[in-house]
Parts: C-alpha cells; sequence; structure tokens
C-alpha cells in the first residue's frame, strides 16, 4: 500500500505526496507478469510455455511502469476518501519521478499532487436583501393591449383605392436602370407593407393610386432609414453598402386591405377570452388588467430572482485557493494561453467558481431536486415555444408532446442546457419567502430598465 502525506502549502491549497515502494507493487507486478506469460505469442515459444524472464525482458517495463501508476492512483483515492476531503475538482499531478524503469533495479517512486480546497459557506436566507417591485399599469397600456386583440381578431377589408396611413399594401419591388426602364433578369420581390413604413414625403405619391398602379423611386426616397433597412433585408440587399440604399424599383400595388378591427360585442369577448363570460367593455378592460398584472407579477418575480442571484454573488464571503486554480487552469487550458492571458479570464472563472459553490450549498440546505419531470416539462414548454402560435394545432394530443417530452430527455446536449437553469430557478423559488423583501410601486418605464438576465 503506497504512503500517502499531506502538506498545507497556502490558502486552501495543500501538496500531497504518494510514495510507492517496491513492496507497495512487487506482488502485483509478479502477478501480471504470468499473467501475460499465460497468453503471449512470441515467435519460438509456444502460447502459454513464454518463460517468464523472457516476458519480463520483453513487458517488465510496462507491466511495472502500470502497475506502479495503478498502486499510486489507488492509494490516492484511498487517502483522499479517508480524510473526506472536500476539494476542487481532481488532484493536479505536479511531478512524478516514474519516468526511466530498470527491471532489475525495483525502486521508489514518488508522485506530487495539489489540490484546492473548498472553503465553509454560511447564508442566511433572511440576510438576503431585495426590493419586491409592484408595476403600476396605466390605462394607456389597457387602451394599446386592447386594440391589439382587436386587430388579432379583426378582418381584412380590400379596398379599391389607397387611402390612409394604416391601408396595408401587397406590393411587388422591380429592379429598374437608371431611365425607369425594368432590368431583365433584375431584382423582383413581393411582400406587403402598411402604408405608414414609406416615408412620409414618399406617401402622396401612392394615395390615390388603385390595383395594378405602380411609382418608380429609389429605396432612399421611398423610406426613411429605421424602415429601409428591414426592406433591404428582404430584398438581399446588403445593408451596410451604401449603393444598395441608391437602387431603383417600381412599386407595383398588386392588393389594398384595411384591418377592420373586431367590434366589442359579446361574441368578440368569448373568442378573446374563451369561458370567462364577459358581457361589457369594463369586463373586458377588467380581465385584460388582470392579465397584463399576471404577466408583470412573473416579470417583478424573475426580477427579484436576479436581485437574489447578485445579492448573493457580492456578499457571500468566500475565499478561494486562487494560486491552484491559476495553475489548475494553465495546465488543464487546451488553448495554450498564457500566463497572462490565463490572469485575464480569471475573474471569470472565479465568479462561476464562486456561483457554483453557492447554488450547490443552497441545493443542499434548501432540499432543492431537479426531477426527471422538471426535465419533460422544459421539453414540453420548449416545444411550444418552437411552435408559436401554431401549437394549438396540436389541439389535445397529449402523446405527441409526452414523446417528444421523452425523446429529449434521453438528449445529453438538452439536459445539461436545461438541468441548470431548472436548479437556480428552484433554488430562488425556495429562498423567495425567506428573504427580506421591501414592496416599492415602480412604473412600466422604470421597471422596464432594471430588467436583465441572470448569468448563472
Amino acid at each position: 500500500m503506497a504512503t500517502v502525506t499531506r502538506e498545507n502549502i497556502g490558502l486552501l491549497h495543500d501538496k500531497i505526496t504518494v510514495t510507492v515502494t517496491p513492496s507497495d507493487y512487487t506482488a502485483s507486478y509478479k502477478k501480471s507478469l504470468r499473467k501475460v506469460a499465460e497468453t503471449a505469442s512470441i515467435p519460438g515459444f509456444r502460447k502459454g510455455k513464454v518463460p517468464e524472464s523472457v516476458v519480463n525482458k520483453i513487458y517488465g517495463e510496462k507491466i511495472i511502469y502500470d502497475e506502479v501508476y495503478k498502486t499510486a492512483d489507488q492509494g490516492l483515492k484511498d487517502f483522499m476518501q479517508k480524510e473526506q476531503i472536500n476539494f476542487f475538482f481532481q488532484p493536479l499531478p505536479v511531478s512524478s519521478n516514474l519516468d526511466k524503469v530498470d527491471i532489475n533495479n525495483l525502486k521508489e517512486y514518488e508522485f506530487i499532487f495539489e489540490i484546492g480546497l473548498r472553503p465553509e459557506i454560511n447564508i442566511n436566507p433572511a440576510d438576503i436583501k431585495v426590493t419586491r417591485y409592484v408595476i403600476d399599469i396605466p390605462e394607456t397600456m389597457i387602451d394599446h393591449e386592447s386594440e391589439r386583440i382587436q386587430s388579432e381578431l379583426g378582418t381584412l377589408v380590400e379596398l379599391e383605392t389607397i387611402s390612409s396611413d394604416d391601408d396595408l399594401l401587397n406590393i411587388i419591388f422591380a429592379e429598374t436602370d437608371a431611365q425607369g426602364q425594368l432590368i431583365d433578369g433584375g431584382l423582383e420581390k413581393a411582400t406587403s407593407l402598411n402604408l405608414k413604413h414609406f416615408s412620409p414625403s414618399f406617401r402622396s405619391s401612392l394615395l390615390e393610386l388603385k390595383v395594378d398602379g405602380f411609382v418608380d423611386a429609389a429605396l432612399d426616397i421611398a423610406f426613411e432609414e429605421k424602415e429601409r433597412v428591414p426592406v433591404l433585408e428582404e430584398l438581399g440587399l446588403d445593408t451596410e453598402d451604401a449603393s444598395s440604399a441608391t437602387k431603383t424599383f417600381r412599386i407595383t400595388i398588386t392588393k389594398i386591405s384595411l384591418l377592420q378591427k373586431a367590434a366589442l360585442t359579446e361574441d368578440f369577448f368569448e373568442k378573446a377570452y374563451p369561458g370567462r363570460e364577459i358581457k361589457t367593455e369594463q369586463a373586458f378592460r377588467d380581465v385584460v388588467r388582470s392579465e397584463i398584472a399576471k404577466y408583470f407579477a412573473e416579470q417583478s418575480r424573475k426580477q427579484m430572482h436576479d436581485q437574489i442571484y447578485h445579492y448573493l454573488l457580492d456578499h457571500t464571503e468566500i475565499e478561494l485557493p486562487k494560486e491552484f486554480l491559476l495553475k489548475m487552469l494553465k495546465e488543464t487550458d487546451e488553448k495554450h494561453r498564457t500566463e497572462e492571458e490565463i490572469k485575464e479570464i480569471y475573474p471569470s472563472f472565479e465568479s462561476q467558481s464562486k456561483w457554483s459553490m453557492i447554488s450547490g450549498h443552497l441545493q443542499t440546505t434548501e432540499n432543492v431536486i431537479v426531477t426527471q419531470e422538471d426535465l419533460k416539462q422544459a421539453a414540453r414548454q420548449q416545444l411550444f415555444q418552437y411552435l408559436g402560435g401554431q401549437a394549438q394545432l396540436l389541439g389535445d394530443d397529449n402523446k405527441f408532446i409526452d414523446d417528444y417530452a421523452e425523446r429529449m430527455v434521453k438528449d445529453e446536449k438538452f439536459v445539461q442546457e436545461q438541468y441548470y437553469n431548472i436548479l437556480a430557478n428552484k433554488i430562488f423559488t425556495s429562498l423567495e419567502d425567506k428573504v427580506t423583501a421591501t414592496e416599492e410601486s415602480i412604473d412600466v418605464e422604470t421597471f422596464g430598465s432594471k430588467l436583465h438576465h441572470h448569468h448563472y
């Protein structure tokens, strides 16, 4: 059995020396030698009849190397388990004199490792101070959401003539030359735009046009910069190239429509919010308000999670074995960065390590577990996001949804992506009612400026 000693060499930074003597590995070396002799195929000898001296001459160095290494590795594992050392990552090999092996002179070998120790963490949720925002919902927001729903459930009515900024125009862009002649094989694209997307000075040239009417214009004349960029993208033109904006097109009207908003009737209320039994406009507005309030309550909750995250990261005192971690980063860096480059990335690594320790501590103290069902639910939500407005086409097809969830929880990449997000959310949820929260009313615009994402 290998001899193992431990020595502190810095803040939360220890050196472990594993010494393997001939008496520790001779028996296993001899056993492996006999086993190889029984199976070796060497010209001039029958299989299984090769003398151990011949096997030793050919394979002895490798066998000794393997046995010494296995003995050292097992000695280190046994020591770490016996001492119950709470360490970072894995022991870092520093040096070893296991280089040249002499089968005729068995000797002592030494392996040196370094480890970084995890510090103790103490977190009292009541010490975490956050603000729970209550968002004031203005009447204008109720107005806008009501109108949006009316538009969504409204109908398109075809018109003969362009007459208002809200008219929806189906148009064809066909590229022309400097003389206004269509270019044979030139760029051509059909799309749809509201009249208000064109520049104010250009709209007058479109007003009163009927279907099949057209106007020739350069893009920088027809559109102001803000509206021109998406048009350039739709036409497949380079938005960074100044010459793209000066290209000229014939803009032909193929259809004129106007969206008529749905009237505030009981049929509309039922379509907007099925089963709510809304009878009046005021009752409709009250439901709209409650839905907006529900949305902002969830956003406020997530924002409070963000505060908890930053409070924990900024106020939890954790000393880390910096020298060990810098050495570990350098030794394991696949990009072969310099020491200076390693020092540049260290603060980010330290922050990630700190949060990993905090979340691991809270996972234990708050008894948080990420279950298979949590991952399946994340998969279902991902599917609904992919489908967007078409999710309703699935109807009650729960089998398709459940089969998708079953497939995804077997996908290693999906599980890795989702696990830590689910874990963090469950940790924050468990802390919500334990932290010290001060309630504060806030307007929508100010609250919007406070929203940002966690980096856990």
